[in-house]
């Protein structure tokens, strides 16, 4: 039986590559060192980040599969929950891994995010702000965690994530410039900027 096919921008793909339950390189690497840290000591803990609600749903799903203990904060957990969920992860009987929305990490609803539970913090796909992946660390890394804090970036070769991460540099250059006086602020992408990007 043939293998059904998906069109995409005039390119003919096996519609299995596009499965939620298929492992790419990201998800197996991240499940690599997931198992690793759950081997080595049961008082670790994860943060796994992401800009995609899609993104955290494939995670999840292959978190099942491994019999990882997880929750989710996204868009759509009340702040009530969201606490209750912040608090049984901080618990030592709580989830291993914690699933969160880069955009909840950084918005109002990220106010008092504190997952000092977990030392590790996986970043799965970049922004072009650094300075928003640094707010994200900034919810385990915070006053109260008493383990060493790991941050794992994942950055696929080849790709427009080796871009962003130049980015990423010339924006913390720019940041460090504007806070020593020597340069301005820089909020946007500028022409340039996308034009690093996207060639």
């Amino acid at each position: 039986e043939a293998s059904p096919i998906i069109s995409l921008n005039g390119e003919r793909f096996k519609a299995e590559l596009f499965e939620n339950t298929r492992a790419s390189s990201k998800i197996t690497s991240l499940l690599v060192e997931l198992e690793a840290i759950r081997g080595n000591s049961g008082s670790q803990k994860s943060v796994v980040v992401s800009q995609w609600t899609s993104m955290l749903q494939v995670v999840a799903r292959h978190l099942q599969r491994h019999g990882l203990t997880y929750a989710t904060i996204d868009g759509s957990v009340s702040p009530k929950q969201r606490m209750d969920l912040v608090e049984a992860f901080n618990s030592s009987r709580g989830p291993q891994v914690m699933l969160i929305s880069l955009s909840i990490s950084l918005s109002a609803g990220g106010v008092g995010l504190n997952l000092t539970g977990g030392n590790h913090l996986f970043l799965l796909d970049m922004h072009w702000n650094p300075s928003l992946e640094d707010q994200a660390c900034d919810r385990i890394y915070r006053v109260g965690q008493q383990k060493d804090v790991v941050v794992h970036k994942f950055i696929c070769e080849g790709t427009v994530e080796e871009k962003i991460l130049h980015l990423q540099e010339k924006k913390k250059t720019l940041a460090k410039q504007v806070l020593s006086g020597s340069g301005t602020s820089v909020k946007k992408l500028t022409l340039a900027d996308l034009k690093v990007l996207f060639g």
